[in-house]
């Protein structure tokens, strides 16, 4: 375990291997059907695990949600509306390109930059995760007030708008689940159907993420030596999400979870903020 201290030159191994193993329980219970989108707080956890590094966290992020996806997509076999999931394709893929180019970006500039310069593109990132984060629990509050669900049967361009958007925010900060909920829900799919669209959507999506991070440098054989540090936490995740769907109201779960996100994504944003205006 040490060798992942020196590799990416952690500070505090006991602290990177605790808080990644919160980040990837809380993505395999989402995965196993518990607690909703709430998978999206693992990527502000495993930023502080990573000593605030957001390449990194990302970074080791990819390889956790592949292995759950795997698991959650012969759960749900075929169980999907592949036309639904097919129509977020197109603007997904272009989605990641441009969320791509964005991480090269931020790259490039820290590359070029010296001294306390270098420190920019990371806080970039952290910002935008930040805002994601924030963004995110404000369309959950906007959801739960609205009384009358919207409804409609997508088109073309709902997907290529929809898919566009999940695309960019998941290559970001893999949260493109408030994106693909607001696609998904309004179309009134049986609650099987759409778990398993989502499903499908989610393993298509970290795919094609998969090129473009190990293009980026974000996806080596320590980042995946370090996601294999944190296997064992997606294991007991997965298990705890099948105990805890029945005995724990989801709703009191999620209230806990988003508070969490709340604050998290407002130290990103507070620390981030500091170093661009410094």
């Amino acid at each position: 375990m040490q060798i992942l201290a020196s590799w990416f030159a952690l500070d505090n191994l006991g602290g990177f291997l605790l808080l990644g193993s919160v980040a990837a329980m809380l993505v395999s219970i989402s995965k196993a059907g518990f607690g909703g989108s709430i998978g999206i707080l693992s990527v502000p956890i495993l930023i502080y695990a990573c000593g605030g590094n957001s390449f990194l966290a990302v970074g080791i992020m990819l390889p956790l949600l592949i292995g759950c996806d795997v698991v959650a997509v012969f759960s749900w076999w075929r169980r999907w509306n592949l036309r639904v999931v097919l129509l977020l394709l197109p603007g997904a893929v272009a989605g990641v390109l441009i969320g791509s180019g964005a991480l090269l970006l931020m790259q490039r500039t820290s590359a070029s930059s010296r001294g306390g310069v270098q420190e920019i593109p990371q806080a970039v990132l952290n910002l935008s995760i930040g805002l994601i984060a924030i963004g995110f629990v404000i369309l959950q509050v906007c959801k739960s007030l609205r009384s009358k669900p919207i409804s409609f049967r997508p088109v073309l361009w709902h997907g290529l708008v929809f898919g566009g958007i999940a695309g960019f925010t998941s290559t970001l900060a893999h949260a493109a689940g408030p994106v693909t909920t607001m696609y998904m829900l309004p179309q009134q799919m049986p609650k099987d159907r759409y778990v398993a669209s989502t499903v499908l959507y989610y393993a298509i999506g970290n795919q094609l993420k998969v090129i473009p991070y190990i293009a980026l440098g974000m996806l080596d054989v320590k980042v995946l030596t370090a996601a294999a540090a944190l296997l064992p936490a997606v294991i007991v995740g997965a298990i705890a999400g099948l105990f805890l769907h029945n005995r724990v109201r989801q709703k009191s779960f999620e209230v806990v979870v988003y508070s969490l996100l709340t604050l998290a994504g407002f130290d990103l944003i507070a620390r981030s903020v500091k170093v661009l205006w410094s």
